[in-house]
C-alpha cells in the first residue's frame, strides 16, 4: 500500500483527486490533505508519506517551498500543475511525473503505475534540476539538463555532454563525451521522445545520436556516421533521409 498526501490550495482539485484515488486506483491510501505551504510541510513531517501529490502554486508560496522546508525528500512526488505546454518539458527532463489540471483519471493511473514500490529515493538533487529547468522553460528555451534515476537517487546530466544513446532491450546505455557511460531503465524510445527536441536524431533501431557530435556522414556500406569519439555507426535506411535533412539544416544554420 502506497501512503500518500495531497497538498493543493484548490479544494475542488483535492476533492476530485481524493475521490479518484479512493474509487478507481488500488493500492493508494490517503493519509491527509493540506492547502498551503505551512500546512503541507507539517503534514509531511507528521505522517512521513511514500507519495506526495504537490501543487506548484499556493497562496503562501510554492510547492518548492514545501520541499525546501522538509528535512528529507525520500518520498515520490507527482506534481499537480496548470503550467502551459512549454513548461511541461521541465518535468519530463527532470524525471518527475505530473498531472495537468483539470485532473483526469487516465493521467493519475499512468503516474501511479510508474511508481516503484517499496523504494525510497533522495529527490533533493532532482528537485534542484527541476527548478532550474522550469526557469529555462519559462523563457521557452530548452532545458540544459536531464535527471537520470540511479540506485542512490538521481544523476543530473548536462545534455550537451551526451554523445549517443544505445538501446539494450528495455534499457538504454548512455555514452558521454568524457568516455564514461550510464545504463538507464528508460527505453531508447523514451529517450528519443525526450531528446529529439534537443538536437538528437535516431539513426538506427539501436542508436540515437547527438547531432553536435556527428562530424562526418559516410556513404559507404549504405550510410554511416562518424562521431567525435571516433566511432562509426551504421545508419538504417529508415532513418537516413531524416538524418541527412537535419545535418544539412545544422550546416546551413
Amino acid at each position: 500500500m502506497v501512503k500518500a498526501v495531497i497538498i493543493d490550495d484548490d479544494t475542488y482539485s483535492r476533492m476530485v483527486l481524493r475521490e479518484i484515488l479512493k474509487k478507481a486506483i488500488e493500492g493508494v491510501e490517503i493519509l491527509g490533505e493540506a492547502g498551503s505551504v505551512a500546512e503541507g510541510t507539517n503534514l509531511i513531517e507528521r505522517v512521513n508519506p511514500d507519495l506526495v501529490f504537490l501543487d506548484i502554486s499556493m497562496p503562501d508560496g510554492t510547492g518548492f517551498d514545501v520541499l525546501d522546508r522538509v528535512k528529507n525528500i525520500e518520498f515520490r512526488i507527482i506534481f499537480i500543475t496548470a503550467y502551459s505546454e512549454y513548461a511541461i518539458k521541465a518535468f519530463k527532463y527532470s524525471a518527475f511525473d505530473y498531472i495537468v489540471k483539470p485532473i483526469r483519471i487516465e493521467e493519475i493511473s499512468k503516474s501511479i503505475a510508474r511508481i516503484p514500490r517499496n523504494k525510497k529515493i533522495d529527490n533533493k538533487v532532482a528537485v534542484s534540476a527541476l527548478k532550474a529547468n522550469l526557469m529555462s522553460s519559462g523563457g521557452e528555451s530548452n532545458p540544459k539538463t536531464i535527471a537520470l534515476p540511479d540506485q542512490n537517487g538521481f544523476a543530473i546530466i548536462e545534455v550537451d555532454n551526451i554523445v549517443r544513446c544505445e538501446g539494450l532491450r528495455n534499457y538504454t546505455r548512455i555514452l558521454f563525451s568524457d568516455n564514461s557511460e550510464k545504463v538507464s531503465s528508460r527505453t531508447l524510445l523514451e529517450f528519443e521522445k525526450l531528446l529529439t527536441p534537443l538536437g538528437f536524431v535516431r539513426i538506427h533501431r539501436s542508436h540515437l545520436v547527438n547531432l553536435v557530435n556527428v562530424i562526418r556522414y559516410i556513404k559507404a556500406m549504405g550510410g554511416m556516421v562518424e562521431l567525435r569519439t571516433g566511432e562509426q555507426l551504421k545508419v538504417s535506411p529508415k532513418y537516413k533521409d531524416d538524418l541527412l535533412n537535419k545535418l544539412l539544416s545544422n550546416k546551413l544554420g
